[in-house]
C-alpha cells in the first residue's frame, strides 16, 4: 500500500468513525474508488482502528476514568462522592447492557454482513437510511441526563447501534438519534453514543488484532506509514467528535443528512450503472 492510499484511508476512517455518515459505508466506497477492497492489509485496519479508538478514549477520558473509580473504589463518607460514584457504576452497567443487541447480532450475521459491503447498491440504501434518520431526529431535543438513563433507554440506543451493522447505516448517527428519541439532551446523547463506542471499537480492534497476530504482518508492512496513519486517524477522529457534539447540541444533523443522501443516491445510480 502507498503512502497517500494509506493516508486516505486513515483520513476516511478518523472522521466517518464519529461522523454521522457512515464510517463503513465510506470505507468500502474508498476501497473501491482506490481499487483496495482486497489489498487492504488486516494489520493496517487494526492500527487505524487503534488511533480512532485512542481519539474517543482521550476526549471522554473523565468519564472512562469516573467509571473504573467506581468500580475499584470503594465509595468515601462524602454523600456527592458517594452518588456519583453510584451513577458512574449504573452508567458503566448501562454501556455493557446497550453493548448486548449489536453484539449479538454480530455474530448471528457475520457472514451477511460482510458480503454485503461487496455490493455498493447495498451502501447507498444504507447511506439513504441514515439520511431519513438523521433528518427526523435532527431538531428532538429532551431533558434526560446521565441520572434519568435507564434499561429502558439504553436498550433503545443498543438497538439503534445493531441496525448499524448494514452498510452504509451510520453507528453514531443511529445511536445519537437513538438517544434523542429516548428523551435524552442534545448534550448527553452523543456523549452516550460515544461512550457506548468504545467497547465496539475495542472489541472490533482486539478481533482484528487476534487474527493479525495468527496471519502474521503483511508482506507491505511500514512501520512509518502504520505509525502515521493511527495518529492521523486518532487527530481526526478527535476533531470529528468535536464537531459531531457540536452539531447535536445546535441542531445542525440535517447537514449531514443532505450529504447521506446524495453520496447513497450516487452510489447506487452508479451500482446500477455498473452493476456491481
Amino acid at each position: 500500500m502507498e503512502l497517500f492510499q494509506a493516508v486516505i484511508l486513515a483520513v476516511v476512517q478518523g472522521a466517518t468513525e464519529f461522523l454521522p455518515i457512515s464510517s463503513s459505508g465510506h470505507v468500502a466506497l474508498c476501497a473501491k474508488l482506490l481499487q483496495l477492497r482486497e489489498d487492504v492489509p488486516l494489520d493496517f485496519v487494526v492500527v487505524i482502528h487503534f488511533g480512532t479508538l485512542l481519539a474517543v478514549l482521550f476526549y471522554y477520558r473523565e468519564d472512562l476514568l469516573a467509571m473504573l473509580r467506581s468500580l475499584v473504589i470503594q465509595p468515601q463518607e462524602n454523600p456527592e462522592e458517594t452518588n456519583s460514584s453510584r451513577m458512574y457504576r449504573r452508567l458503566f452497567g448501562l454501556l455493557i447492557l446497550a453493548t448486548i443487541p449489536a453484539a449479538a447480532a454480530g455474530y448471528a450475521l457475520e457472514d451477511a454482513v460482510e458480503s454485503a459491503f461487496s455490493d455498493v447498491r447495498l451502501v447507498g440504501a444504507g447511506l439513504v437510511f441514515t439520511a431519513l434518520v438523521l433528518a427526523t431526529c435532527s431538531r428532538l431535543s429532551g431533558r434526560k441526563a446521565m441520572a434519568e438513563t435507564g434499561v429502558k433507554e439504553a436498550l433503545t440506543v443498543g438497538l439503534c447501534q445493531a441496525a448499524a451493522l448494514v452498510p452504509g447505516v451510520s453507528r453514531s448517527g443511529c445511536t445519537i438519534a437513538g438517544g434523542l428519541l429516548s428523551g435524552f439532551s442534545r448534550e448527553w446523547a452523543p456523549r452516550f453514543a460515544f461512550l457506548l463506542s468504545v467497547p465496539v471499537i475495542l472489541g472490533g480492534t482486539l478481533l482484528s488484532a487476534f487474527d493479525m497476530i495468527t496471519q502474521g504482518p503483511s508482506d507491505g508492512f511500514d512501520a512509518l506509514t502504520y505509525v502515521l496513519s493511527a495518529l492521523i486517524a486518532g487527530i481526526v477522529g478527535y476533531l470529528s467528535i468535536i464537531l459531531v457534539t457540536d452539531s447535536v447540541k445546535r441542531g445542525n444533523l440535517l447537514y449531514y443528512s443532505v450529504y447521506c443522501l446524495a453520496v447513497g443516491l450516487t452510489a447506487i445510480a452508479t451500482g446500477f450503472f455498473l452493476r456491481t
